[in-house]
């Protein structure tokens, strides 16, 4: 049946039933017909159906649905802006109720929007807390979300975390043969086999080019796991030779010499590079990340705040 027929037939069936229905009803008709514009791609029309149902149900349910609706247009538009307005929407109706299902699939959204800001910390922090409950069918498969919990987490949590949580999870093992390079890319990483862990990498990243949701940020991504996987191999050492990681990494003395010598500069690295001896020391002191971490995502709003005023402006 053409679809403009089936929005005719649910507002004359709301017209012909409106003397005896209840606000509730009414609401549970215009959310079908949200559903039916959102199925046609035809977006505004679906959000001012969706809309109305919220201002319209008495349903909780009924409402939070309509604002998930919304929240997954905003999604596939990335519009950030909406999607804040309408998460933080029903953030404010869960503290009150919901269920477990319901909680589940705003920490999915919420996890969605922090990729999409760039704030990888809290998004894996809430894909770690959704992995056993996975409900969020509408937006990707359980392969998917696996693959987001772990290329995410992997940059955010300590060693023990990601080896408990992710590497040794009953889920994760239950679909990541599935999933391409994912295992080996865990793996490496967490053995320490790092010219392995490089040739996983690559394969990582070209996957991450090529998704909806991260590919805006696999260069940040590049950075972020470079300093991370870095990091992880100096923590062993107060010493090294830049040969001998070199060595480890697979890669030669002055790729590793200006890798090191980058981050070491920006303060993501704590040590010092002997160029004379050629040795590596090493500071533990990491204090720096966090900050480092904020300072990079809270400029990243800054600009697109300023760009958007200067649209504004023009109009």
């Amino acid at each position: 049946m053409d679809f403009k027929k089936k929005i005719e037939e649910l507002e004359k069936k709301m017209e012909e039933d409106a003397d005896g229905m209840e606000e509730i009803d009414k609401a549970s008709y215009i959310f079908d017909i949200g559903k039916i514009y959102k199925e046609q791609k035809m977006m505004p029309q679906a959000i001012e159906k969706f809309k109305e149902t919220i201002a319209k149900t008495q349903s909780f349910n009924t409402k939070v649905d309509a604002i998930f609706e919304i929240c997954h247009i905003a999604l596939q538009d990335k519009n950030l802006d909406l999607l804040k307005e309408y998460l933080q929407k029903i953030k404010d109706l869960l503290k009150d109720g919901g269920d477990w299902e319901k909680r589940n699939r705003y920490k999915v959204y919420e996890g969605l929007y922090f990729i999409l800001t760039k704030n990888f910390k809290d998004a894996g922090k809430n894909f770690l807390d959704a992995l056993m409950t996975f409900t969020s069918y509408e937006l990707f498969d359980f392969k998917t979300f696996v693959f987001y919990t772990a290329v995410i987490n992997i940059i955010s949590v300590d060693r023990k975390t990601l080896k408990e949580k992710i590497i040794e999870n009953s889920d994760v093992l239950s679909c990541i043969n599935e999933i391409p390079h994912l295992e080996k890319f865990l793996n490496t990483f967490y053995d320490g086999q790092y010219a392995q862990f490089f040739n996983e990498l690559y394969y990582i990243i070209q996957s991450l080019k090529r998704d909806f949701y991260l590919s805006k940020h696999y260069n940040y991504y590049i950075n972020e796991i470079r300093v991370k996987v870095y990091s992880q191999f100096l923590q062993s050492y107060k010493t090294v030779t830049i040969d001998n990681m070199a060595s480890v990494f697979g890669v030669s003395t002055n790729f590793i010499d200006r890798e090191l010598s980058n981050f070491i500069s920006q303060g993501r690295i704590n040590a010092k590079i002997d160029k004379v001896s050629g040795i590596i020391e090493c500071n533990h002191n990491e204090q720096n990340v966090d900050l480092y971490q904020a300072t990079i995502r809270d400029s990243d709003i800054l600009i697109s705040k300023i760009h958007k005023l200067s649209k504004l402006l023009e109009i």
